[in-house]
């Protein structure tokens, strides 16, 4: 029995210690000063997952050393909603959207013209520092740029900008910083823009507010707005086949609603092939284990897409219920911590704690939705697997794969949150918080790294 409670006791200095030096939050501390419990919840749910992940040397070796960047490379590539270019060595660059601003100056006049009704001496909240908006703070409002794609002219690119009221389709030109509005619509949210290099049309997925998404044609000034695809499901990354002005691929996601029409789930991500002039929709790829992601077809003909593995709703088992019985007083514990840590912030503008892991510079991500996915953001960058130093949203599950026309497929990177293919069959991909160039023997070059990448594009 002593030695059972010297076990006990070291177990939990150890595993007090681990917390301590991987900055967990500071519940974690109290938890494991409960015997047993506290170290064996600690042990399977952040310990155990940690120990068990793929070693940062393992990745760079897989993925090869870094080499020299090609001063030719032009990339673009979307982080938190702002949009960047990156040539060669050279440090990205944001483009400032002169539209996307003018909407964010109006909006911070007319919140200060406002401020009289939330700096009352009443109202010890402030009202928009209570509900997390600073109203005069330009970086509080939002303006994303959600999708962009390399025109056809050298220098070029369009970008769709999205405030929280209207939306719309811009040129802007690398070379004279001049930005040109194509359109702009209220309500109106749209993603995965893509053009076609012969024809000009452009093709996106719109979203609408029952969950549903379609696959959208606009003619070169982004007018006579054309819907392809219907039905209860999420119809996105459209992209146009090479070499043919009227095919396009796109994955497509169907919706399972219960009686009350509200959505419950999703099913499997599949690829299909649209044929503009008759109409008739392939499926290329589909399986009901996997979910099929991003198709891209390259110059040489194969099919390149993102593969990961698809997790349905999980259903309530016995083992889940004692679980989240055993979890109950720490779930608790980090309500009321987290209760009295808003209560601190309001107040005195300075939190409980500093050590909360890795932080995301810029906007406050602890969570966000990827591919459709919602990614731990603050979890994935304390403990995630790394490239080159640079830690990944996404696990390895997520793969890149490559599909020759005879049907052999082949993993290209793991990690994989975007991509995309150039038209000299050349890739960039990203893990989430990195951009890497994938040479001919399979080897990563590092060209740039940023939090939370969502979208990575050849320009």
């Amino acid at each position: 029995m002593h030695i059972l409670l010297l076990l006990g006791f070291v177990a939990q200095v150890y595993f007090i210690n681990h917390a301590v030096k991987t900055a967990k939050p500071r519940y974690w501390v109290v938890a494991l000063l409960i015997p047993l419990a506290g170290c064996l919840v600690y042990f399977l749910t952040e310990y155990l997952p940690e120990i068990q992940q793929v070693p940062e040397k393992d990745q760079q070796d897989r993925f090869g050393a870094p080499s020299s960047i090609p001063s030719e490379i032009s990339v673009g590539y979307i982080s938190r909603g702002k949009l960047f270019h990156q040539s060669g060595k050279e440090h990205p660059n944001q483009i400032h959207s002169p539209f996307g601003q003018k909407m964010i100056d109006q909006a911070v006049r007319v919140n200060q013209s406002n401020d009289w009704k939330t700096k009352g001496s009443g109202s010890p909240f402030k009202g928009g520092v209570l509900w997390g908006v600073d109203n005069a703070n330009a970086d509080a409002i939002r303006v994303n740029i959600t999708s962009v794609t390399k025109g056809r002219e050298e220098g070029s690119l369009f970008y769709i900008l999205e405030s929280e009221t209207t939306s719309g389709l811009f040129l802007y030109d690398r070379s004279t910083r001049e930005e040109k509005r194509l359109f702009h619509k209220n309500h109106f949210e749209a993603k995965d823009l893509n053009q076609n290099p012969e024809t000009g049309e452009f093709l996106c997925s719109q979203s609408f507010t029952d969950g549903t998404s379609n696959i959208v044609v606009m003619n070169e000034d982004g007018r006579e707005m054309r819907t392809l695809t219907d039905g209860d499901s999420v119809d996105e990354a459209p992209a146009w086949i090479p070499g043919s002005e009227r095919r396009l691929l796109f994955q497509s996601t169907g919706i399972a609603r219960n009686s009350q029409g509200h959505a419950v789930g999703r099913g499997a991500a599949s690829i299909q092939a649209l044929d503009l002039d008759n109409g008739n929709l392939t499926g290329v790829l589909e399986d009901t284990r996997f979910d099929y992601l991003y198709p891209r077809i390259g110059t040489d003909g194969f099919l390149y897409f993102i593969r990961r593995p698809y997790q349905q709703k999980p259903g309530v088992s016995g083992l889940t219920v004692l679980f989240d019985f055993l979890l109950l007083p720490f779930r608790l514990l980090r309500a009321i911590f987290h209760y009295l840590n808003f209560f601190s912030l309001v107040y005195s503008q300075k939190p409980l704690t500093s050590a909360s892991g890795p932080k995301v510079e810029g906007d406050d991500f602890k969570t966000l939705l990827l591919r459709g996915k919602v990614i731990d953001a603050e979890k994935a960058l304390r403990r995630g697997a790394k490239i080159m130093g640079v830690p990944s949203l996404v696990p390895a599950s997520w793969e890149l794969v490559r599909k020759s026309t005879d049907g052999r497929e082949e993993v290209v990177a793991r990690h994989v949150a975007a991509f995309d293919v150039g038209t000299d069959g050349e890739l960039i991909y990203s893990n989430g918080c990195g951009i890497f160039n994938l040479d001919a023997r399979g080897r990563s070059t590092l060209m740039a790294r940023d939090n939370i990448i969502e979208e990575v594009r050849w320009m």
